[in-house]
């Protein structure tokens, strides 16, 4: 099988994988439970120099719908919580306090200054949004893997005159599988993430009527 042929195999796999993983972060920006992924785009300006979130924080997940924001320095504790809410308007922020026993060098206990940041609830406008919104994005990767596949496929038949028949039918084989196995990767991250979304309306209903 000519090198060419391989490449465009290759070339399709690193595509489709590619599409699947941003379909996949862009979900998880829909924000539902506290994903740690969530906090990667966040940029912290400190004196005049944007930086990471993991540079200037430490993050940690208190439960499934929220974080622990604890800043390495006070002083940027206001500059974190602009970057988050740049990012993640939706995120609901509070300031507290945390007092840990002897850790101070004259064994007193020490107060830690961290910043709680609680995924907003999934209620009845939410709800459909979300949805919505993950049809969306549902809907782009599809296009795009299927635009992909196509165009790969018409290459490797061009590519692929005069060559074996044994060898066509392999190809074409790896390709339809290739395909078959990220459809289903596809799939399940957003039956995952309506399912999310279901568990979070579920949990806000039921706290509404405890109201």
């Amino acid at each position: 099988m000519k090198r060419s042929i391989s490449n465009q195999y290759d070339q399709l796999q690193e595509k489709l994988k590619g599409y699947v993983a941003m379909m996949n972060f862009r979900y998880i920006n829909l924000c539902i439970k506290a994903d740690p992924v969530s906090l990667i785009p966040v940029k912290v300006n400190v004196e005049g120099t944007e930086k990471n979130l993991e540079q200037v924080a430490m993050t940690a997940k208190k439960d499934d719908y929220r974080f622990w924001i604890v800043p390495k320095y006070d002083e940027d504790k206001d500059s974190i919580c602009k970057g988050i809410a740049k990012v993640h308007p939706e995120f609901k922020q509070k300031e507290d306090t945390l007092k840990i026993e002897g850790i101070s060098e004259d064994g007193e206990a020490y107060d830690v200054h961290y910043i709680e940041l609680t995924m907003p609830d999934v209620d009845d406008n939410r709800y459909n949004a979300l949805k919505d919104a993950v049809d969306v994005v549902y809907q782009e990767c599809k296009t795009l893997m299927e635009a992909a596949v196509s165009k790969a496929k018409a290459e490797i038949a061009f590519l692929s005159v005069g060559e074996p028949k044994e060898d066509i039918d392999g190809i074409n084989k790896a390709v339809d599988n290739l395909n078959e196995k990220c459809e289903k990767q596809r799939d399940k991250l957003r039956d995952k993430k309506l399912q999310d979304i279901e568990d979070a309306y579920k949990k806000w209903l039921s706290n509404t009527e405890m109201d």
